[in-house]
């Protein structure tokens, strides 16, 4: 799942400015993603179910989205820190 979601947004990137759109892949198998998992279940207020899509401390997504529901919700996401 976590191929998908990298593939939808290398796809999107391109339509917003540099700095806009980075990401993280956390590898809950793994001890440093289990830790990272931790952490975003602090930052979020909840634990993001596995696969989720966190924007800005938000969990946006609790499953792979299609790419126009994730273009709009960075989107969303940008203006408002703007």
């Amino acid at each position: 799942m976590c191929d998908l979601a990298t593939a939808i947004l290398e796809e999107i990137a391109p339509e917003f400015e540099p700095g806009i759109l980075a990401w993280e892949v956390v590898d809950v198998g793994s001890r440093e993603g289990v830790t990272r998992h931790a952490e975003l279940g602090s930052i979020c207020g909840r634990m993001p179910a596995v696969p989720s899509i966190v924007i800005n401390e938000y969990i946006a997504f609790d499953n792979i989205p299609d790419m126009e529901s994730l273009t709009e919700a960075v989107r969303k996401a940008s203006h408002s820190n703007n």
